[in-house]
């Protein structure tokens, strides 16, 4: 057995993200980009919709027609974003576990298809259990901020408005703490037979043996895609900049600018395109490195190497 499959601390698991990445680039940029493009296509459509239906509501005097066209719209809209998010989830993971394992890299579309509609249903899991936290939360805060009788002299003052600060990051913090413990909720859907509340359960099986490790790791992770995502977008930034003062005064002046902000309109989509599998490869190997540390997932990847039948698994893959 390949020596590689070993539970790794937050440095291996960082570093293990972009070599995966790396040896499935092409096959997660291709997919990220035909399942980005169709979803942007499909927003415009809706959003299309939407806007002539309400000019038509408008014109014709139906204000209760608007009312109805926009929870027609919520009631549609909400549906196709998990299923668009959930399709790009399961790409990238199904990718990510096959670098991963070693294997070739290629789209099992049988397997995509199939498997779409469980992280679908644990997406909309994790947004019900999310209700709760966000009315219970929010509730407070409206009744701190609005019914708490406080003088306009300390509302005005710095203390207060700091105290409103933390609140506000102390919640924020919170709900990202609750929902941190079905973050691998999408790979359990993705790599075993489990969905809907199921999927969470079992992410929270995974997640509580090292909660604060995995948090952090996930802090960690979130903070460098920051930093390339924003390194990135100012690199490009500058880009007109630059060439708009070596080219100032030139009758080519317009057309370079246009020329080049089509150029860069066209990286920049391409560069979403190609952020969107890290966060799916992240939780596929946060997934992985659990059930190594915990369920002897090397053991049952070397059973699967030699197709001998995994006696006692309780998993499917």
């Amino acid at each position: 057995m390949s020596n590689e499959y070993y539970p790794m601390n937050a440095a291996e698991l960082l570093d293990r993200v972009f070599d995966v990445y790396k040896k499935s680039f092409w096959k997660q940029l291709a997919y990220a980009a035909i399942v980005g493009a169709a979803g942007f296509v499909a927003m415009g459509f809706f959003t299309m919709l939407l806007g002539v239906g309400i000019v038509v509501s408008v014109l014709m005097f139906a204000p209760t027609a608007v009312f109805a066209g926009l929870l027609a719209f919520l009631f549609l809209f909400i549906p196709f974003i998990l299923f668009w998010q959930a399709a790009i989830s399961t790409g990238s993971i199904l990718l990510s576990r096959q670098a991963f394992l070693g294997q070739r890299v290629k789209l099992p579309m049988f397997q995509l298809m199939r498997r779409i509609g469980r992280v679908t249903l644990a997406l909309l899991a994790q947004v019900i259990v999310a209700v709760p936290y966000l009315a219970i939360v929010g509730g407070i805060l409206f009744l701190f901020f609005w019914f708490v009788d406080v003088p306009y002299a300390l509302w005005m003052t710095r203390v207060y408005v700091t105290f409103s600060i933390v609140i506000l990051l102390a919640a924020i913090a919170g709900f990202f703490m609750y929902m941190h413990i079905f973050s691998l909720a999408v790979a359990v859907a993705v790599n075993e037979r489990v969905m809907f509340f199921r999927a969470l359960h079992r992410s929270f099986v995974l997640v509580k043996e090292d909660f604060w490790r995995l948090l952090g790791v996930r802090v960690m992770w979130w903070l460098i895609v920051l930093v390339l995502s924003m390194a990135t977008q100012g690199v490009l930034s500058l880009v007109p900049m630059l060439v708009g003062v070596l080219a100032a005064g030139s009758y080519t002046f317009v057309p370079m600018m246009l020329g080049l902000q089509l150029i860069l309109g066209i990286f920049s989509v391409g560069l979403s395109f190609a952020m969107y599998p890290l966060d799916g490869i992240m939780v596929s190997l946060m997934y992985f490195n659990q059930r190594i540390k915990h369920e002897g997932f090397d053991i049952e990847i070397a059973v699967e190497r030699m197709n001998i039948p995994a006696v006692g698994a309780t998993h499917a893959l």
